[in-house]
C-alpha cells in the first residue's frame, strides 16, 4: 500500500463535515507516529509487518487515529459531534517482549496474554465501544474473559481470530512464512484478510496460512504442544528445521546462521521440557540431522 492508498482510505472513512485541511494534518501525524515506531525496530521483515498491521488491520481512519494516540483535535475526526463532550481519549499501550524473553500482559477486561519471544501487542486502556480490539505482531497465548456482548478480537497483518470467551495461540512473526491460529477451548472464526473467507475452529485445531502462497489449512494438532512455550518447554511435530532454528532464536535471543541447504529437507519431532539450555538443545538437533555440526562464536551459533 503506497502512501497515496492510505490517505485515500483516510479521506474516505467517516470524515464528513471535517476539511481537506484538517483531514491532512491529523493523516500527516499518524504517519509520522507509524514512521517513529518502524523506527525503533531494526529487523527490516519485522518492521514492515508492524506498518501492515496499522494499515490494514485498522482498516479506517477512526482506528488508525486512537492507535496513533492523537489529541483531542484527532479524536474529533472519528468520534460524531454529539459525543465530543463527554468522549474520552482512548490510550494505547505497547508492550513488547525482546528475543529471549516473554512477558506476561493483563488487559483492563482482565483478558490474561502471554506473549513470545520478538512479540508486540497493542491495546486500550479501556475497550469503550462494541469489540475489544486488540494487535498482534509475534506470537502469543490468549486467555480471554468470557463476555458475550462484546467480542474480542485480535488482529495481525494477514487474519484476524474473533472470539467471546476462550483460550487460543496466535503465531504471526513478520520472518515466518507460516502464521496460525490454535484454539485450546472455546470456539473462535478466523477472518482471512487474503480471500475474505471466515473459517471457525474447534479445539485442537490449527487454521494456518502459507503467505507465499495463500494455500489456508486446518488441520488437528495438540494445542497444549502448540503453547508449550509459554511454559518454558519447546515441543516440535514434523517441524522443518529452519523452523526450529528461529524457535531456538528467539528462545535464547542468539543469532543462528545455517549457511547451507542441504539439510532443508529434514524435519524433526522432539520435546525439550526440563529447561534444557542452547547447547542442550542444539547437542540434540545435531544428532537427530545426521551430519550436521555447530559452533558458537562470540555469542552467536554456525551450523555446517
Amino acid at each position: 500500500m503506497t502512501d497515496k492508498d492510505f490517505f485515500n482510505i483516510w479521506n474516505h472513512s467517516g470524515a464528513e463535515g471535517i476539511s481537506k485541511s484538517e483531514i491532512e494534518t491529523s493523516y500527516s501525524k499518524v504517519v509520522k507516529k507509524i514512521e517513529r515506531i518502524e523506527g525503533r525496530n531494526r529487523n527490516r521483515a519485522y518492521s514492515s509487518k508492524l506498518r501492515k498491521i496499522f494499515l490494514y488491520s485498522l482498516g479506517t481512519a477512526a482506528a488508525i487515529a486512537a492507535i496513533a494516540s492523537l489529541s483531542i483535535y484527532t479524536y474529533r475526526i472519528y468520534r460524531p459531534p454529539e459525543a465530543l463532550a463527554v468522549a474520552e481519549p482512548i490510550e494505547y499501550f505497547e508492550v513488547r517482549s525482546e528475543l529471549g524473553e516473554t512477558k506476561n500482559v493483563t488487559l483492563p477486561d482482565s483478558t490474561r496474554i502471554t506473549l513470545n519471544s520478538g512479540s508486540l501487542i497493542i491495546y486500550p486502556d479501556k475497550f469503550a465501544g462494541s469489540k475489544r480490539n486488540v494487535y498482534l505482531s509475534g506470537e502469543a497465548v490468549f486467555d480471554v474473559t468470557h463476555d458475550e456482548q462484546k467480542p474480542f478480537e485480535v488482529s495481525t497483518a494477514d487474519f484476524i481470530v474473533k472470539v467471546h470467551g476462550t483460550k487460543f495461540n496466535v503465531s504471526a512473526y513478520g520472518d515466518d512464512e507460516n502464521e496460525s491460529a490454535t484454539l485450546c477451548r472455546g470456539s473462535v472464526s478466523v477472518l482471512c484478510r487474503s480471500d475474505g473467507r471466515e473459517y471457525v475452529i474447534s479445539p485442537d485445531q490449527q487454521w494456518s496460512i502459507a503467505k507465499s502462497t495463500g494455500e489456508v489449512t486446518v488441520k488437528g494438532i495438540s494445542s497444549q504442544e502448540e503453547i508449550s512455550w509459554a511454559s518454558d518447554m519447546l515441543c516440535f511435530n514434523s517441524a522443518p528445521i529452519r523452523d526450529i532454528l528461529r524457535e531456538i532464536e528467539r528462545r535464547f535471543g542468539v543469532k543462528i546462521y545455517l549457511a547451507t541447504n542441504k539439510y532443508d529437507d529434514s524435519v524433526i519431532t522432539a520435546k525439550f521440557i526440563h529447561g534444557e539450555g542452547l547447547k542442550d538443545i542444539l547437542n540434540a538437533v545435531s544428532k537427530l540431522v545426521p551430519g550436521m555440526k555447530w559452533r558458537e562464536n562470540h555469542g552467536d551459533v554456525f551450523i555446517k
